[in-house]
Order: C-alpha cells, then sequence, then structure tokens
C-alpha cells in the first residue's frame, strides 16, 4: 500500500506539468527526457512485488499445500531414470506413482532408510514388484558390540535422514518432505522443486555414494 502511494504522488507530480505544458518541460518531453524515463523506471520497478522464487524451481508447504501432487507428477512424467533417497516411505499415492514409472521401463532406485521396517512402509511392496529398493544408513555409533553384531544391527548407526529425488538427471526435488501420509497431512513441511542439471549432478553423486554402501534385505 506504502509504494502504491507514492508511485501515485510520483505521477500526481507529473501530470501537472503535463497538463499545464510547465515551465521547464511539457507532456512529450517530460516522457522523452532523462528524469522522467528515470522516475518511471525506478518507480515501476519498485511497485512490483519480488518474486517467491527464481526461474525453474517450485515451491510448495504441507499439510495440504500439493506437495504430494507435485511429486506425483514428477514421477509421472520420468522418461528415463529416477533416483529416489527418502527416510520413510508409505505414500500409496506416490508408490503407485513408481509403479506407473517402472511400467513404463523407467529405472527407478529407492534408498530408504534402514530402520524402515513398519508394516506401512512400501519399500519391501515395491521391490516385491520389480522395483530396485534398498536400504541406507549413516555412520557407525559408539557401541560395546562387536563389530559382527554391529553390523547386523542397524539401529547402531545413523539414520539415512535424506529427502529427495532426482529425475532424468535434470529435476531436484528435496526438502523436508517425507514420502508419508503425515507430511501430507498433518506435519508442516516444505518440499523445492529444482530444475538444475548441474545441481542434479551434486545430488547423483551424493546418491550414488549412498546406493553403494546401501543394503539390501
Amino acid at each position: 500500500m506504502i509504494k502504491q502511494k507514492i508511485f501515485g504522488r510520483i505521477f500526481g507530480w507529473c501530470l501537472p506539468i503535463c497538463e499545464t505544458g510547465g515551465i521547464y518541460m511539457n507532456c512529450r518531453w517530460f516522457l522523452r527526457g532523462k528524469l522522467g524515463l528515470i522516475l518511471v523506471l525506478l518507480s515501476w520497478a519498485w511497485l512490483l512485488p519480488g518474486p517467491v522464487a527464481a526461474a525453474g524451481t517450485e515451491v510448495y508447504f504441507s499439510p495440504g499445500g500439493g506437495a504430494e501432487t507435485a511429486l506425483e507428477k514428477l514421477l509421472d512424467g520420468a522418461q528415463r531414470e529416477i533416483n529416489v533417497a527418502v527416510y520413510f516411505f508409505t505414500s500409496r499415492t506416490l508408490a503407485a506413482a513408481v509403479l506407473r514409472a517402472h511400467a513404463r521401463g523407467v529405472r527407478i532406485r529407492i534408498v530408504l532408510d534402514g530402520n524402515d521396517e513398519s508394516d506401512y512402509s512400501k519399500g519391501y511392496y515395491l521391490r516385491r514388484r520389480g522395483v530396485e529398493v534398498r536400504y541406507g544408513r549413516g555412520l557407525a555409533r559408539k557401541t560395546t558390540l562387536d563389530k559382527k553384531e554391529s553390523e547386523r544391527r542397524t539401529k547402531n548407526y545413523g539414520l539415512m535422514h535424506h529427502k529427495f529425488m532426482i529425475v532424468d538427471e535434470k529435476i531436484v526435488a528435496t526438502g523436508s518432505y517425507n514420502w508419508t501420509a503425515a507430511a501430507e497431512s498433518w506435519n508442516r513441511e516444505n518440499l523445492l522443486i529444482v530444475n538444475s542439471a548441474s545441481l542434479a549432478r551434486s545430488y547423483t553423486a551424493e546418491f550414488k555414494k549412498i546406493w553403494e554402501s546401501t543394503l539390501v534385505k
């Protein structure tokens, strides 16, 4: 509102000059002159709202902000490859979209946290249908267990806490958003989608590092 008032005052000052043909400039010369051009451009640029996100990016918030729909759209639009690293995956909607992509011949690799063994997890469900799913973990915690037993017990490790997806080596979806009903309906989460091949390369390098060190259950 303040910007609009200042914008109006500038043009309120300009218009009388134009109408009366003022001492120093008339309307035609005001608009052609440097002073008029500068005032118009600065006023107009300042009046415009700033961008919400840079070109090639999309931002979503939950609950109810369209994050799940945006991820589903990315999965349905994938043509060659989808790489996913997500802490929890229980969403039926996104699991169905993964299977549709798999049926189209898209290569899909999914890494979940090694502790994601709940009855609601889609990991085993997708593996039984031919999707490549592995389980990751963080670094080993200090433990009094012997090495062999420690390796068997995932809880003695840090978490695979990422939540990102790379589509066709050019689109990255990342943020706090887990692929769960809770993230979509109750939690306050964020999802950022960026169309950037260079960013996708960085995320792909991290994904490959995780994939090569994962467990297959």
